[in-house]
């Protein structure tokens, strides 16, 4: 039947030209795949905060439920990363705040930084300023105590997550390239660390704290009783088990500059073995974070860990 008035559009593209067009839809879906990621992704920040909260003092509850106008510390524990949104200066200023390298955890001698004159520069360094400006009730500085818990929360769980304490190469293990499950798209180290070894569960935030909160009491004292500094120490020290070593695969082989340059065959496949040996040190870490996020806001609201 003949149709009047119509043109068969895709007659104009030769082989050529679809063929450029499908591999420009690569290059698209590629740079979606691989946009650097900091945090331990939405549920984990969740489960960190939600765990912390059933270990705060009645005291430190009720100083939490005032600063934060009633929202818990799962509520919030998300907003650094919402943040990196806003444009202003200030709010760009704490990018880097979430993440630090140290390239030799045996001889890492962090400078000496002081929180009532000197501006965060890294993990390290932010920890110590938040802690100092939630100590001082009277409100002073570039945020609100709003902010600075808001803060707190989610950057206690980032010092956990073991890629947030980078080698000083690979930029976290964002240069890192692994595929997950046998997907076609790469992804990272990193993202996989972030969200998807938790994502597998298929737990939500709460069904996953009910899972993890069964920690027996000397355990919580003695993690608690450990210094910032060790917390970052010890997500440095877990490297030598997260970057995934084969026979025939080492990672100099996939974190590179460019994800073109890795060769597919020297790409690691992470799938059930990868998660299933990974997964004691996310729920270690994920339990580590919320108890000591809690040890520290009751030292500051309650005076007791």
């Amino acid at each position: 039947m003949h149709m009047s008035g119509f043109f068969p559009w895709w007659s104009i593209f030769t082989f050529s030209h679809l063929r450029f067009v499908i591999r420009l839809a690569v290059v698209v879906i590629s740079a979606c795949c691989y946009v650097e990621v900091v945090a331990w992704g939405m549920t984990g920040h969740r489960v960190v905060g939600a765990l912390a909260e059933r270990h705060l003092t009645e005291k430190t509850q009720a100083a939490v439920r005032e600063i934060l106008s009633g929202y818990k510390l799962q509520d919030v524990s998300n907003w650094m990363d919402d943040i990196k949104s806003e444009n202003s200066p200030l709010y760009k200023s704490v990018y880097g705040w979430h993440f630090m390298d140290m390239p030799d955890p045996d001889n890492w001698h962090p400078k000496a930084f002081y929180p009532e004159v000197q501006w965060p520069h890294d993990l390290n360094e932010s920890l110590q300023y938040v802690v100092t400006k939630l100590r001082q009730s009277d409100d002073q500085g570039q945020f609100n105590r709003a902010a600075y818990l808001r803060m707190l929360v989610h950057l206690v769980a980032d010092a956990h997550q073991p890629l947030h304490v980078g080698n000083g190469a690979d930029r976290g293990a964002n240069r890192c390239y692994v595929r997950w499950f046998y997907s076609k798209w790469p992804t990272t180290l990193h993202s996989v660390w972030d969200s998807k070894l938790i994502d597998s569960t298929r737990y939500n935030y709460s069904e996953y704290v009910d899972y993890l909160d069964h920690v027996d009491h000397d355990t919580i004292l003695q993690w608690q009783r450990d210094p910032l500094q060790t917390w970052l120490i010890e997500s440095r020290k877990l490297h030598d088990q997260v970057y995934p070593v084969t026979q025939n695969t080492r990672p100099e082989d996939y974190c590179v500059a460019k994800r073109s340059l890795v060769k597919r065959t020297k790409m690691p496949v992470l799938s059930y073995s990868y998660s299933y040996t990974m997964r004691p040190i996310v729920e270690k870490r994920l339990q580590q974070a919320g108890l000591r996020l809690a040890g520290v806001l009751n030292d500051i609201f309650d005076g007791s860990r």
